[in-house]
């Protein structure tokens, strides 16, 4: 339920006048009518500032349509959504599934086990050359030539 702030705020005025009226007639000041009025006045903005920051919170019905849903739901459901893009890979190192790219995520996949490794350690989990050489008991120079050979392999994609 919207709050129309034109139309209520026409009732608002259109009954303070009547009201001003009344209290003149009453013997009240001048002064003392429009405090009163201004005190009124800012209860009105108030209640117009809540009516229109508070919004009903309901989840969809399980059988219902998501029209029912508040929009304030709808936009907190959208934000807490996570979409996980995963592809599929024949591969025993996870994180080539999380490449998008088909075409990069095949020539990787056509990588030997000993380059995805050597990649795994270089890119993914940040060796430098002289670690992987040690890691895989292998000279610095050799791991060093099969990074230069993977990056020329790849850059074609």
């Amino acid at each position: 339920m919207s709050f129309n702030k034109g139309y209520e705020l026409k009732k608002f005025e259109a009954h303070w006048e009547k009201l001003r009226i009344e209290y003149a007639a009453a013997g009240m000041t001048e002064d003392a009518i429009q405090k009163m009025y201004d005190y009124d006045r800012q209860q009105f903005n108030s209640e117009r500032t809540f009516i229109e920051r508070t919004q009903e919170f309901t989840a969809p019905a399980y059988e219902s349509s998501e029209e029912e849903a508040s929009p304030l739901m709808l936009r907190y459901q959208e934000a807490i959504t996570t979409t996980d893009t995963y592809h599929e890979t024949k591969s025993k190192f996870a994180w080539i599934g999380e490449i998008e790219n088909e075409r990069l995520l095949a020539a990787l996949e056509s990588l030997s086990e000993l380059d995805l490794k050597i990649l795994t350690l270089y890119v993914y989990a940040g060796y430098t050359e002289s670690e992987i050489a040690s890691t895989l008991e292998s000279k610095r120079i050799t791991i060093h030539k099969r990074i230069e050979r993977m990056a020329m392999f790849l850059k074609n994609f």
